[in-house]
């Protein structure tokens, strides 16, 4: 009987099916891009529709992957400002809904150099992908 009000209003279940990026970038180190996609969609999804196997599929594909970096040096001390963003396009009934998140890293160093690399934590990472899932899920029907 308590279930009978989710599926009176015939509430959408889905499932999320692929994982995949076209995204230049790849790997973080030695992460998969997608890693841990699966379940921040499956999270944010359920606030929205019922999750079941049985559900219609929805796909997911990172399309955008950046580092737009900005510096500021004066008299030997060095701010970074990195933001890390995530492109993500979600497919469901034939739709696509397209998102992208941001999330920002402050780096401050005194007499030192900053090597270029990909200072990523993997918070960074996953608030950005959780922003541009989100964006997307507020598209969706």
């Amino acid at each position: 009987l308590f279930l009978l009000p989710v599926f009176a209003f015939g509430q959408d279940c889905v499932k999320v099916d692929s994982i995949y990026s076209t995204a230049k970038l790849r790997e973080l180190g030695s992460r998969d891009i997608r890693f841990g996609v699966k379940q921040i969609a499956e999270d944010l999804l359920s606030a929205k529709y019922c999750m079941s196997d049985a559900g219609k599929d929805v796909d997911i594909e990172i399309f955008y992957f950046g580092i737009p970096k900005k510096t500021l040096r004066v008299a030997g001390i060095e701010r970074s400002n990195q933001i890390t963003q995530v492109g993500v396009r979600l497919y469901f009934n034939g739709q696509k809904y397209e998102g992208v998140g941001e999330s920002e890293t402050a780096v401050t160093a005194v007499i030192m150099e900053l090597t270029d690399g990909i200072p990523f934590s993997k918070m960074t990472v996953s608030n950005a992908l959780k922003k541009a899932i989100e964006a997307c899920i507020l598209k969706m029907p």
